[in-house]
């Protein structure tokens, strides 16, 4: 159950979502205070579509959702098979949440804001006039999910105790840490693997094999019928473009006005993924140290490749010197890195950034403890605020295949730490998913959705969770791929205020018109 000292390079490098989540998972659109999404006025009109599917689908397709008024939404809970390979079987619950059109309505559309783990219900209902434009928001009933395992919806777990998963974070082992990528160190991360795998099964049992993303991509196509939509209209936000992608490989047919919005590469491996994660968080701090030398705040000195090699001494001088905090817990190096990385995903966060960082180099180690809790959704008296972190890892262990050979795990990290010198070496070692109790139930691939309407693809240039080669790639495989690349740092890209981004955007979800070739923003 111990860590190592950089233990959480084990979950940073179990796959290419690890650090789109957990925690608020994703940042807040932009600082202000959340809007209320439209009022729920009158009784729901939502009926099935009616339409003809196989006899043992005929329950969950013509289900009537008994909807009941949450103030200002529409609550309701869906009944899906626990396994769509097998719907005869078992049956679990997903939780939905209606913000209905402002206006005349036009449709819905399906929003999904990434993770693995994100609560769809919880954005929806905290942001929902952030998500959409105003324009589409008048004629769209807005609808979050929360996905199987997730929140609201029939949920995993992984702990009786929240002590258990709080320790298996943050506890660190007696004694000097083993050398990095040695067999020692990879056997400790292991260990802890094998720990986490277990807790989870013992807790969730079977349910846990039927969490990954193709069940949830079937799920999305029982609601887009509960709705009365012939075709699945859908906003997918870093991970919730995998399932939007997914979705369009299993049903490209079904497919309407999809919006893919900081891509995710469906044919990136566990490794691949995390070289992808790995260089665009280096690309992200790069682009922060190079704004903090500017600032009378900066704690770093010299020019940028001196604040970079500074970052990382001062990383590593916390695995033989960890600095004690208030709460008696001690701030290593692995805590650190997760307060950096979480601090990197907009630069409205960056002054926050320098103040951590300069924190931690006078000996307080506080603030960056402070930001690791929120990141990972730890409240302060150490519970956790949702189950997004075992969802996280549940799911991208069923999603791609671990890599579990130590010589590989040292030949990948040595690309890795090329590609990024700074942050790379937090981003090895053995991944969470290596002693899962399920083998992967998807195996990534390239993904063409040969027929379906276009789908617009968003990728920033300096995406730090999602790098814009992802998007490139996904656009370019998808027969209907539309690419929208936009010059601007942050995770995720519509409705920030960028005029080149979301007209094109509002124009395909209100008139079907979609980019007749790709934009460059």
């Amino acid at each position: 159950m111990h860590r190592t000292r950089r233990g959480l390079a084990a979950l940073a490098a179990i796959a290419v979502s690890t650090l789109a989540l957990t925690g608020c998972i994703l940042p807040p659109p932009l600082p202000g205070e959340p809007q209320i999404p439209g009022q729920s006025t009158g009784e729901p009109q939502w009926s099935p579509t009616g339409e003809q599917v196989a006899p043992e689908l005929e329950q969950f397709y013509g289900q009537q959702v008994d909807w009941s008024d949450c103030g200002t939404l529409w609550c309701g809970t869906v009944t899906a098979p626990m396994n769509w390979d097998d719907p005869s079987a078992d049956t679990i619950e997903l939780a939905v949440t209606v913000a209905p059109a402002t206006g005349e309505r036009q449709g819905a559309i399906l929003y999904n804001p990434g993770g693995p783990g994100a609560s769809g219900i919880e954005y929806v209902r905290d942001y929902g006039d952030y998500l959409l434009h105003p324009d589409v928001r008048e004629h769209y009933d807005l609808v979050g999910f929360d996905p199987r395992g997730v929140g609201a919806s029939t949920p995993i777990s992984c702990y009786d105790d929240p002590a258990e998963l709080y320790d298996w974070l943050w506890e660190m082992p007696p004694g000097p840490a083993p050398e990095p990528l040695s067999d020692a160190d990879l056997e400790q991360q292991l260990e802890s693997a094998q720990w986490f795998a277990d807790a989870c099964l013992e807790h969730t049992g079977p349910y846990l094999e039927f969490v990954g993303t193709e069940q949830v991509a079937s799920d999305m196509d029982l609601l887009r019928a509960l709705f009365g939509q012939e075709k699945l209209n859908y906003l997918g936000v870093s991970y919730g473009t995998l399932i939007g992608s997914t979705y369009a490989d299993l049903f490209a047919d079904n497919v309407g006005r999809m919006v893919l919005d900081a891509a995710v590469a469906p044919d990136a491996a566990d490794f691949e993924g995390t070289l992808h994660q790995a260089a665009g968080f280096e690309l992200a701090y790069g682009n922060f140290v190079a704004d903090c030398l500017g600032q009378r705040d900066c704690p770093f000195e010299g020019d940028k490749a001196d604040a970079l090699a500074q970052t990382r001494e001062l990383i590593d001088q916390l695995d033989a010197n960890p600095i004690a905090v208030n709460d008696g817990r001690q701030l290593g190096s692995g805590a650190l890195f997760i307060a950096i990385a979480a601090n990197l995903y907009s630069d409205f966060q960056w002054p926050t950034l320098r103040q951590i960082l300069a924190d931690v180099a006078s000996g307080s180690g506080e603030s960056a403890y402070a930001a690791a809790d929120e990141y990972y959704g730890v409240n302060p008296d150490g519970t956790f605020a949702d189950n997004s972190l075992e969802s996280l890892i549940a799911v991208n262990c069923l999603d791609s295949p671990a890599v579990t050979d130590f010589d590989e795990i040292r030949a990948n990290a040595e690309q890795i730490m090329a590609a990024a010198p700074t942050l790379g070496p937090d981003f090895v070692g053995v991944g969470s998913c290596a002693a899962w109790p399920f083998e992967a139930t998807r195996q990534p691939h390239e993904i063409t959705a040969s027929g379906a309407d276009p789908i617009i693809v968003i990728g920033g240039l300096n995406d730090p969770a999602t790098s814009y080669q992802q998007a490139v790639d996904l656009a370019g495989m998808l027969e209907s791929g539309v690419l929208i690349s936009v010059g601007a740092e942050g995770h995720g890209q519509y409705n920030n205020g960028n005029a080149c981004v979301d007209r094109p955007v509002n124009a395909y979800f209100l008139t079907g018109t979609a980019p007749t070739g790709d934009i460059d923003c």
